[in-house]
């Protein structure tokens, strides 16, 4: 009997380990547990995490409001000159550029809550052209509310542009509006007069806007910043050319160029810089009839920032 007992403890260990394992496999085939298996991933868990790109800077982070600002100068025979000025430096990534069209709006300008600031754009003849404003423009302009062909051809191709890419990046160059730039930018301001240019040679085709200018004025220069911003200055009065050229060699601009100045120089900031007769009398000289404006360059946020608000962000302008 005692040989018997001891022989069964295998087979029973045996039936209980088959037992076991029978339950096991009932389970693990159970139509529950078979749907829990086939149940794909997660995409969360195959797609790698992708960080947000980061939120636009804050409005008043799109530009930088420099008044009131004076730069010393050495001359070429030795002697220094103070030169004032205030300007605006602006960061084209989250900022575009209108078309303000109208006569004489600078008061207009100065009531106007979605621009950063109002200045002056290319030069331009009275004439028969672009309606109500009969004007005739000299350079090529496509900015974000439409096209504005040169009424001058000649006049756009012999001169300098400067430009806004697609991605944001500041673009400059010589000559009219191409398809291939119309393609690649979404700010063209051509008619421009190219003062410096430390990147590019000009081509022979490149005629300017200013020959030597002997008079001291106020000036307004668009400058191409190393760190890929735009700064727009307005010079104090009595400023000759040769001192401009000094001026933005010491600002470090990679390069400079003139739009419609003296009696036409425009730099509006609302709230903070408002355009007034007293003004118009200071760039003309006392003579404020001849400081008179078809249009001016409005700049404002663009569609791509108004975009990447908030959704209970204040309403925005169609245009891009």
């Amino acid at each position: 009997m005692q040989s018997c007992s001891v022989r069964s403890l295998p087979l029973l260990a045996l039936c209980l380990a088959s037992g076991l394992l029978g339950m096991g496999i009932a389970w693990w085939m159970h139509p529950e547990h078979r749907a829990e298996r086939s149940r794909p991933e997660p995409i969360s868990r195959l797609v790698p995490d992708v960080e947000p790109p980061p939120p636009p800077p804050a409005r008043d982070r799109l530009t930088r409001f420099l008044p009131d600002q004076t730069l010393n100068v050495l001359r070429s025979d030795g002697t220094s000159i103070n030169i004032g000025y205030t300007s605006v430096v602006v960061d084209p990534r989250w900022t575009t550029v209108e078309f303000f069209g109208g006569w004489n709006r600078g008061l207009d300008a100065n009531d106007d809550e979605e621009a950063l600031l109002f200045t002056s754009g290319p030069t331009f003849a009275r004439g028969s052209g672009n309606g109500d404003l009969a004007m005739r423009l000299h350079g090529d302009l496509m900015l974000a509310n439409g096209l504005w062909p040169a009424d001058n051809r000649a006049a756009a191709a012999e001169r300098a542009w400067v430009g806004i890419s697609r991605a944001g990046e500041l673009e400059h160059g010589y000559g009219s509006l191409t398809a291939e730039l119309e393609e690649r930018l979404r700010v063209f301001i051509g008619g421009l007069h190219a003062f410096t240019n430390t990147t590019q040679e000009a081509p022979p085709s490149y005629a300017g806007v200013y020959g030597e200018m002997r008079l001291a004025d106020v000036r307004i220069v668009y400058g191409i910043r190393p760190d890929g911003q735009l700064e727009l200055v307005e010079t104090a009065d009595g400023v000759l050319f040769s001192d401009l050229k000094s001026f933005v060699r010491y600002k470090g601009f990679l390069a400079s160029f003139l739009p419609d100045h003296a009696s036409k120089s425009r730099l509006i900031v609302p709230g903070k810089r408002p355009w007034s007769h007293e003004h118009a009398v200071w760039v003309s000289g006392g003579r404020p009839s001849i400081s008179q404006m078809p249009f001016l360059l409005k700049i404002r946020p663009s569609r791509e920032w108004h975009d990447r608000q908030p959704v209970d962000a204040a309403p925005r302008s169609e245009t891009s």
